[in-house]
């Protein structure tokens, strides 16, 4: 069986939890505590050789980094999450890269400066952020415009484009990162936490932190 590696609290995770929910595959989710070194371990090691999350083993074939891995379990089930047609194709990697470098790494600034700094003894960074509020601030209205044109970020089909968007949107509200004000990215967003591939992972982000505080 498909086995998932993850921590909870990792978008990146959560991107390839939701690909996995959406294709209806069945496998195992392994919970790896990197804060108390279990990532580090010899076993763990010859799963990810960094020692991050996430990972998977597919019956022995053993990959990392969420990118990868979502678009080899959509290709490997050939769903139209990852759509065969070239174009088609290049228009869900363009919009998940601009996600990737735009988006998640201005969240990631804003949540660890806001939240994750206090369980790992570090100081938060009042540079890193203002950065990445000041990212947010700029990129998320390129998405908002996009949303208002089509109801999936890359069109009039769901695709992983819109689970790793989704992924990345989901600590808005512990990093308060106030969303309020895009009204086509809060309809598709509440849109899809309603439907099961979101809720077979948690009620919301939010909820999950709250409950493991």
């Amino acid at each position: 069986m498909l086995k998932i590696y993850g921590l909870d609290f990792s978008p990146w995770v959560n991107r390839v939890r939701f690909t996995a929910n959406y294709i209806e595959l069945d496998y195992d989710y392994i919970k790896v505590d990197l804060l108390s070194g279990e990532g580090q371990t010899d076993d763990y090691k010859r799963i990810h050789p960094a020692g991050k999350v996430p990972a998977i083993d597919d019956n022995g074939f053993v990959l990392f980094e969420s990118g990868a891995i979502c678009r080899y379990l959509a290709s490997k089930e050939n769903s139209p999450l990852y759509p065969a047609n070239l174009k088609d194709r290049a228009v869900v990697d363009q919009w998940t890269d601009y996600t990737v470098t735009h988006i998640a790494m201005a969240m990631q600034k804003v949540l660890f400066n806001r939240v994750i700094y206090k369980f790992m003894d570090k100081e938060q960074d009042t540079r890193s952020l203002q950065e990445g509020q000041e990212f947010l601030q700029r990129f998320l209205p390129v998405i908002e415009t996009q949303l208002g044109k089509t109801p999936y970020v890359t069109g009039a089909n769901i695709t992983l484009a819109d689970m790793v968007l989704l992924a990345w949107l989901d600590p808005a509200e512990i990093a308060e990162f106030n969303l309020s004000t895009y009204q086509h990215i809060n309809h598709w967003r509440n849109q899809l936490k309603q439907q099961a591939f979101y809720t077979q992972c948690y009620r919301s982000y939010e909820d999950l932190f709250k409950e493991s505080a």
